[in-house]
């Protein structure tokens, strides 16, 4: 099971086998794997600083010794180590530069306050696109004439979908009430909606209460959390000109758009900036579930071939989903690059 617990939407009986699968890991930590989590969630800052480090220093070694080379040395390593993620060619560089909000016009009037995840902040860059995710976002609002605010201290922030899903559940807790502290105080005590570019982290703010402490449970309740997909579709869509569509597009919703009901406006997003959308009728999870595609690349083989044979039947002008590594997962099976629903409406407007 890659715990993605999209199984429940199409369970009768609604049981979620990825919550049981969590819960068997939170069962088998020991007390050691438990602290060092909990250290690491203390100190994401640094953490995220030797991700992005190491994700540069792979690139330097491709560039000297060939493209291949990160490849065969994680492949060769995860025969020692099976826990070694692996390289592969949809890994992107990190964002050489973040979004600052003495870049941003007028942020003491920001309506949305912008939570840029850690997945974007490590990886957020896409081929031939010179803007990250981070700039296409503020792009978009900037043309629609939306000010939104960053949020700060960004750096070492996260959902705590990291830990939660491995079962870690004292780092998971930690992560979730030091996020919502600061999202607290960005919106304004919950004055200001707050936008997430990743539907999985979006996903896992909304679900995160049961682990909050009490303080941050009242605060969690007065919060407004949007995906981008709801961002876009409500507050975007209505307050801009389509200046030039895109051809035919094909689109990949991810497990957590389903379980949030997001699919039917994100469908409505790309029929807006599209003249064609292909929708699936093979969708369903890439398989990636985070890091799955990393370390069992058989796993998001498999479970993407049903959409891959659709997908290829034809080729489009564009490749879209709402999640990085969902992203990633697509576009390996199918040799095209999925990007995020963020960059059609930014061309397009």
């Amino acid at each position: 099971c890659a715990v993605d617990g999209l199984c429940a939407t199409a369970c009768p009986v609604d049981i979620n086998t990825g919550d049981l699968v969590k819960r068997l890991r939170r069962e088998n930590h020991s007390t050691l794997q438990n602290k060092l989590a909990l250290i690491t969630a203390k100190n994401f800052k640094m953490l995220e600083w030797g991700v992005r480090t190491a994700l540069k220093a792979g690139f330097t070694v491709n560039k000297i010794l060939g493209d291949k080379t990160m490849f065969q040395l994680t492949k060769a390593g995860k025969k020692i180590i099976p826990g070694i993620p692996l390289w592969t060619d949809q890994i992107s560089h990190p964002p050489r530069k973040h979004v600052k909000n003495d870049e941003v016009e007028l942020t003491s009037q920001a309506a949305f306050v912008y939570f840029p995840s850690c997945i974007s902040r490590m990886l957020g860059t896409y081929r031939r696109k010179e803007k990250n995710i981070m700039e296409t976002m503020m792009s978009v609002c900037s043309k629609a004439a939306i000010k939104v605010q960053m949020l700060n201290e960004v750096q070492g922030s996260c959902c705590s979908q990291i830990y939660s899903s491995k079962g870690f559940k004292d780092a998971a807790a930690f992560t979730a009430n030091t996020i919502i502290t600061k999202l607290w105080t960005a919106s304004n005590q919950g004055m200001l909606p707050i936008v997430i570019d990743v539907s999985s982290c979006a996903y896992t703010l909304h679900q995160m209460r049961p682990v909050l402490n009490e303080e941050n449970q009242l605060k969690f309740d007065r919060l407004r959390i949007l995906d981008s997909v709801e961002f876009l579709h409500e507050y975007i869509l209505p307050k801009v000109t389509v200046k030039q569509k895109k051809g035919s597009i094909t689109i990949h919703t991810v497990c957590s758009a389903e379980k949030m009901k997001t699919v039917n406006q994100f469908i409505a997003l790309a029929k807006h900036f599209a003249t064609e959308v292909m929708v699936p009728k093979h969708g369903g999870c890439c398989g990636m579930a985070g890091d799955r595609g990393f370390l069992f690349p058989e796993l998001t083989e498999a479970a993407t071939l049903p959409e891959t044979l659709e997908v290829k039947q034809n080729t489009y002008d564009g490749y879209y989903s709402t999640t990085k590594t969902c992203e990633m997962a697509m576009s390996k099976a199918v040799s095209q690059d999925y990007e995020s629903i963020l960059y059609l409406i930014d061309e397009c407007i």
